[in-house]
């Protein structure tokens, strides 16, 4: 059973996702609470999984890094078995269950074509159970879930976030984004002690990684300055109004794109938006209230945004793991596994 949340809670975890690094005390300049207050609360949601803030590579162009959704059909009687050693596979970053032939679907990464090819091709298809996949690779990330919010502040509040200057514990170096690559040494370690916790400062990592202050204050401002890594700030989404997850696959006339791209995003319950090549070319993920909700989604996908046509949906009726985050059955966070670790990122 989980413990509800209150209003106090939703409004520190929403500027969270605003600044995921902002000081207590920018924090609290904006929301009208004593910093050590608002440390406090976030120490007790964090404690309990309620809440976290993390942090992954970026999916760019400068760093090479690949993500590709795969479903995967399974044998009857395999699918827990499959969820919990992929669960500790460090490429898999995201494990979503539904009730379909095609029942897991993964986000996974690659450290380009070559290993993100190896996965697809071999390792996945050739686990004990696994009957069959359909692999679609991100051309684009048009949005993805660090612009989720759970509409707590006001517009007023949002926009005093967005205007705090940086914090976060590292002076910008000036590299180039390219001369920054996240997994691999010196930055590797870093980002992923910041994935345990995404506010971990340079004294706090330099503990952690057992190297001097001013070398990973360093080495930490040029991951900042290079913009080559994503924080985010979850929530365990029993505690959302929003249970029901729902992907989309959207056949769109590339000319119409980019209009349809535009008008998703105003969406408050549009999570995801991610281009794809092939017949199913847009990739549409949604948190909506109620099962009712969604069919109006639907409903709006294709008569709102025709020529737009839906070629499959899927509802997803658990989420094991989220972005290196291995979940309980409410979405609460429960361990870490770091992505893209080692030579291989398989199993």
């Amino acid at each position: 059973m989980m413990t509800d949340l209150d209003e106090e809670d939703f409004s520190l975890i929403h500027a969270l996702q605003v600044r995921p690094r902002a000081s207590w005390t920018q924090l609290g300049s904006v929301l009208g609470v004593a910093p050590v207050t608002l440390a406090r609360r976030w120490d007790r949601l964090r404690a309990d999984g309620s809440a976290w803030v993390t942090a992954y590579p970026r999916v760019s162009v400068h760093y090479e890094l690949r993500v590709a959704y795969v479903e995967l059909r399974c044998a009857s009687g395999q699918v827990r078995q499959l969820v919990e050693e992929l669960a500790q596979w460090p490429a898999v970053m995201t494990i979503e269950e539904s009730s379909r032939e095609y029942s897991l679907v993964l986000t996974v990464f690659g450290r380009g074509m070559a290993e993100l090819s190896a996965l697809l091709l071999d390792q996945l298809p050739g686990l004990p159970g696994v009957l069959n996949t359909r692999s679609h690779l991100a051309a684009r990330m048009h949005l993805e879930g660090s612009s989720w919010r759970v509409g707590a502040l006001d517009r007023a509040r949002t926009q005093a976030l967005t205007a705090l200057p940086p914090a976060g514990g590292g002076q910008g170096g000036a590299d180039r984004p390219a001369s920054v690559t996240p997994w691999e040494s010196p930055y590797v370690d870093l980002v992923q002690a910041l994935g345990t916790d995404g506010r971990r400062n340079a004294a706090q990592l330099a503990r952690l990684v057992r190297r001097p202050v001013a070398t990973v204050r360093r080495h930490l401002g040029r991951l900042l300055a290079g913009d080559a890594i994503t924080f985010r700030c979850e929530i365990a989404q029993g505690h959302t109004p929003s249970p029901i997850v729902h992907n989309w696959w959207c056949r769109v006339p590339v000319g119409h794109v980019p209009d349809c791209v535009n008008q998703l995003r105003g969406r408050s319950t549009v999570r995801q938006i991610v281009s794809l090549p092939g017949p199913a070319n847009l990739l549409v993920t949604t948190w909506m209230r109620s099962i009712e909700e969604s069919m109006q989604m639907q409903e709006y996908l294709e008569h709102d945004l025709a020529p737009l046509t839906v070629v499959e949906s899927a509802l997803v009726l658990r989420t094991p793991k989220r972005l290196g985050w291995v979940l309980d059955e409410h979405g609460r966070a429960v361990s870490y596994v770091a992505p893209l670790v080692g030579p291989e990122s398989g199993g």
